[in-house]
């Protein structure tokens, strides 16, 4: 099947994702968690950063705004097991803030339903869903997975991500402490 504008556009995206991910993976990452055979690095994003990289694909500006107004976290993931499927579900991961508030992350389904609302176009969305974090995913020996994701928190505001996922029969959980977009 041949690749349409729409598919090279959204591969597009998720390169240029990746690249600005791995350029910020040389300096030092906001956290790296790394326990019961899953690695997790996290990194914030800039807002500018994110927001010309979205414009670039011409999504609405009232939806960038509304995306790139949070703290957008670029995540990168692996199963480090040699034999246990690790399984992860964004709908199981939390942030809390520093009042102590508890707020699910909203995932890229929500996200691609407001991108419609706002008659973005069909490549626009496509290149949007392929540099989100999936909602979910199983991870097999060596897989990893990677993508951005805006959390609940405004920028400049201290949170915590607490990060949940299974491996095998086995259901583990880590917190990132305070991070912070600026």
């Amino acid at each position: 099947m041949p690749l349409t504008k729409f598919a090279v556009g959204g591969f597009l995206l998720a390169a240029v994702a990746l690249l600005v991910f791995s350029r910020a993976m040389q300096a030092q990452p906001s956290a790296i968690v790394q326990r019961d055979g899953f690695r997790a690095v996290v990194e914030t994003m800039g807002h500018d950063q994110a927001a010309s990289l979205y414009a670039a694909r011409q999504l609405p500006v009232p939806f960038v705004e509304q995306y790139v107004g949070t703290c957008v976290l670029l995540v990168a993931m692996e199963n480090e097991l040699a034999d246990v499927t690790t399984s992860l579900r964004l709908a199981d991961w939390r942030v809390r803030t520093a009042g102590g508030g508890v707020q699910q992350i909203r995932g890229r389904r929500s996200w691609l339903a407001e991108l419609g609302r706002q008659g973005a176009s069909v490549a626009g969305r496509i290149a949007f869903e392929w540099a989100q974090v999936p909602e979910e995913v199983d991870l097999g020996a060596g897989d990893s997975v990677q993508g951005m994701l805006s959390v609940p928190v405004g920028r400049g505001a201290p949170f915590d991500l607490i990060l949940r996922w299974q491996s095998g029969i086995s259901g583990h959980e880590a917190t990132i402490n305070a991070i912070r977009c600026d």
